[in-house]
């Protein structure tokens, strides 16, 4: 997925661990997201995880893209400075 200038890795995951209100650790299902500023899936900006249940309303990729998009908009500023930086400095982070 492409989004604002950076491609997104979406990947369902299982097991994800969070603590639900009661300070028990529960779980979950989820997705795990990789932010890279290259479309070769090279130069690694960002990776997370969001669980169902607490990230999530539900498994579905809509609200799995969704989150990415909210992500990298809440995050623009800080993944435009790590891309500047990478092109700069011909950095490279595998993922």
């Amino acid at each position: 997925m492409k989004y604002r200038g950076f491609f997104i890795e979406i990947t369902e995951i299982s097991e994800l661990e969070r603590e639900d209100k009661n300070e028990n650790i529960v779980l979950c299902d989820g997705f795990r997201y990789k932010i890279y500023s290259d479309e070769d899936f090279e130069n690694l900006v960002d990776d997370f995880c969001a669980a169902v249940g607490f990230e999530l309303p539900d498994d579905s990729s809509e609200n799995a893209e969704l989150f990415a998009r909210e992500m990298v908009d809440s995050e623009y500023k800080e993944y435009c400075r790590i891309r500047d930086e990478q092109d700069f400095y011909g950095l490279s982070m595998r993922g």
